[in-house]
């Protein structure tokens, strides 16, 4: 947004761009706006205070340089939450197992998901196209003959296969592994 709202008040910004902006500020809050008036307001007096004209390709500099999405994409956020009673759980096809996606990065291939285990859930036999990172939140899971409760770790490399792997009283996981693997 502060981006966004440097290149608005310079009047870099046009079409699409303005009208998005202009939406997300109608929705900002105060402080934002004000912030926002502030950063127009300098932008004016250092306009006015300029004898010489600005550089013909000012703008293209400055969206090069912060390097803004294509038009159908989201903006890029240095941080985003999900609480844990937000997003998506997904049923999956295995009874008594559920999987919400926390993050996805297409670039790496990777994605972080949570699963809910209930008593006596079982996954079945699977192959790890890459590695595979598994922490336990809380629970039980048993896997590759020990027996992991909240706290426990399991790492299982890439190109490795996992026997049957269950819980008997449930459990919470927190996978880091391939987008491939695992899909809902």
């Amino acid at each position: 947004m502060n981006e966004l709202a440097a290149l608005n008040a310079i009047g870099a910004l046009d079409g699409p761009e303005a009208r998005e902006f202009e939406a997300s500020l109608a929705s900002a809050d105060p402080d934002a706006r004000a912030e926002v008036r502030r950063m127009n307001d300098t932008a004016a007096a250092l306009a006015h205070a300029r004898s010489a004209p600005l550089p013909a390709n000012l703008k293209a500099k400055a969206m090069a340089r912060i390097r803004l999405p294509a038009p159908d994409q989201p903006p890029p956020h240095p941080f985003f939450f999900i609480g844990r009673n937000e997003g998506e759980w997904q049923t999956l096809p295995v009874p008594g197992i559920r999987m919400k996606e926390l993050t996805a990065d297409p670039r790496r291939g990777m994605s972080v998901r949570l699963y809910e285990l209930t008593p006596g859930a079982r996954f079945p036999h699977h192959h790890h196209s890459g590695p595979e990172e598994c922490f336990v939140v809380s629970g039980d899971f048993h896997v590759e003959g020990r027996v992991l409760h909240g706290g426990d770790f399991h790492h299982a490399e890439e190109g490795t296969d996992h026997g049957e792997s269950y819980t008997v009283a449930g459990c919470q996981l927190l996978v880091m592994a391939t987008t491939t693997d695992y899909k809902g």
